[in-house]
């Protein structure tokens, strides 16, 4: 399912905070694109289900400061679409790998 993801900082990212938030969603497997918001404030992620948590730490990992995280999923959606979500119903982990 395709959805959209945006996210706002405080302040303007400098160069540093824009390439180390691109490597952060670039080595997420369902990232298919990101923009940057005209002033350097927020960016637009889309992809294929990604869920909120995942995409919180990613960028929280490389020290960003988030401001509002919204996505175009409902609350529900969003905790089945994470595949390793402490919240999702069937456990802590959806899908289980071949051969186990």
């Amino acid at each position: 399912m395709a959805m959209r993801m945006d996210v706002d900082f405080p302040r303007p990212l400098s160069r540093e905070q824009r390439t180390a938030m691109l490597l952060a969603l670039a080595a997420l497997p369902k990232t298919s694109r990101v923009k940057l918001v005209r002033g350097g404030h927020g960016i637009v992620i889309m992809g294929e289900a990604l869920g909120l948590d995942r995409v919180r730490s990613a960028l929280e990992d490389e020290g960003l400061v988030i401001e509002a995280i919204r996505t175009s999923l409902a609350a529900e959606e969003d905790l089945l679409v994470d595949e390793v979500s402490d919240a999702h119903p069937a456990g802590k982990e959806r899908l289980r790998p071949i051969g186990r």
